[in-house]
């Protein structure tokens, strides 16, 4: 299956990379630009009026000319990044805002080290530690991986490191107060999920969750949510992380007997493309849905349909068939800084993700010099970030968890992509 081309959890996912020539930006009693100027000297920052208060380090990764930003993902391991996409893919945003707008930043470019975590939680705390102390990253970024990405983000917080990932798990992250989730956390999508079940008008859901802690409270939140709605939980199974075919075999089975329509999937890909392909084969076409990320990446269908067919996620970021409409700057910057090589859904996912991290440093230069303190402080009060790509984030202090809402991707084997079903799908009113 060609192991070392399938992805993980980028975004648990999402990386490094936002748009910028339009600039949609930072909302709070009216839309603001969140690229261009705002001054920004050497001397840390006030702390913007916030609980975070400058420290020694404040600064570090902050020169008159670059700001550093590490990012760390598995692109070797049981579950590997493309590698070349993801090396292409980082730093795209930032080379199109540097030769679009060279006042943003403060005049500043953006330089961004990256070191492969591989895919273990003990390595990303290393590589992490590596590239604050050595590299002397300003803030961190996790690309992928909930276990890496929580181990990471708990070295940061002691540290005092802003650290960002896309949404994943909110066990074990949601007391670090440098911590910033941006899109919607797995246990935050089981609304949403249930929602679009109810619209198939599917009944009897099953649930695959890996057994990692990481996935627990997405998987209880999905639970809990699903039989509020009453719909009937026939299946309820943790399974290995790094599952044998007979394992998934197995699983699929189970699913089968139980009648289960539709199925709940928090899994890596590989373990996904295992029980979907293996339900193909006994003639059972469940639909499988779950939070995206990585299961709602393009390649996840190159390897997986038809079994994949039946897919739907919700994803931080759109799909290749929109991004034009929501960020027409894209597509142009991937055919300028992509080494020839064609723009993809990894490098949406990326671009979304610096994009949100730019316009947080953007309205921190607006209030001031640039310090850590002074970001974490800005990113805390209120206002709401709008990449146009990624749905708004806003942030309250001692809360890390700032999305709003999800794109729903649904696969379509015949194109061989996920289209996107559903743009900046909001989550409903709690009752």
């Amino acid at each position: 299956m060609q192991r070392s081309r399938l992805v993980v959890l980028l975004l648990a996912v999402a990386l490094v990379g936002a748009a910028c020539g339009q600039k949609s930006g930072v909302a709070g009693t009216e839309v603001a630009t969140g690229g261009g100027g705002g001054g920004g000297g050497e001397a840390p920052a006030d702390g913007a009026g916030g609980p975070h208060e400058p420290g020694p380090d404040d600064t570090s990764g902050v020169t008159d000319s670059e700001i550093v930003i590490g990012v760390h993902a598995p692109v070797t391991g049981a579950s590997p990044l493309p590698q070349r996409t993801f090396d292409i893919g980082k730093d795209i945003y930032w080379k199109f805002l540097a030769g679009t707008d060279p006042e943003s930043l403060g005049g500043r470019e953006a330089r961004v080290v990256f070191r492969d975590d591989e895919f273990n939680p003990r390595r990303a705390v290393q590589v992490c530690r590596e590239m604050v102390e050595q590299e002397g990253a300003f803030v961190l970024v996790g690309g992928g991986g909930a276990d890496q990405i929580t181990a990471c983000a708990q070295y940061a917080a002691e540290a005092g490191v802003p650290y960002f990932s896309a949404g994943v798990n909110e066990s074990g992250l949601e007391d670090l107060e440098t911590y910033f989730a941006l899109s919607l956390t797995y246990a935050q999508q089981a609304a949403l999920i249930v929602e679009q079940l109810e619209e198939l008008g599917i009944q009897n859901v099953g649930a695959v969750v890996a057994d990692t802690p990481s996935f627990g409270d997405g998987h209880d939140a999905f639970v809990e949510a699903a039989e509020s709605a009453g719909l009937d939980v026939v299946v309820d199974d943790e399974i290995n992380k790094t599952a044998s075919e007979a394992e998934a075999l197995s699983e699929v089975q189970t699913l089968k007997s139980a009648d289960a329509e539709a199925v709940f999937i928090l899994t890596s890909p590989l373990v996904y493309l295992a029980i979907a392909g293996g339900a193909r084969n006994q003639d059972y076409e469940p639909t499988f849905i779950g939070p995206g990320i990585t299961s709602g990446l393009n390649q996840v269908l190159e390897f997986g349909c038809p079994g994949t067919g039946n897919g739907q996620f919700f994803s931080p970021f759109p799909e290749l068939d929109v991004i034009n409409e929501l960020d027409p700057d894209y597509i142009p910057a991937y055919e300028q800084f992509g080494q020839g090589q064609p723009a993809d859904d990894i490098g949406i996912a990326l671009w979304g993700l610096n994009k949100t991290i730019g316009l947080m440093i953007e309205a921190t230069l607006e209030s001031g010099d640039l310090g850590r303190a002074a970001l974490m402080n800005t990113i805390e009060g209120g206002d709401a970030f709008e990449t146009g790509v990624y749905p708004p984030v806003s942030y309250s202090s001692g809360e890390p968890f700032g999305g709003t809402g999800a794109h729903l991707l649904v696969a379509d084997c015949g194109e061989g992509q996920y289209r996107t079903e559903g743009e900046f799908v909001e989550l409903p009113e709690e009752e």
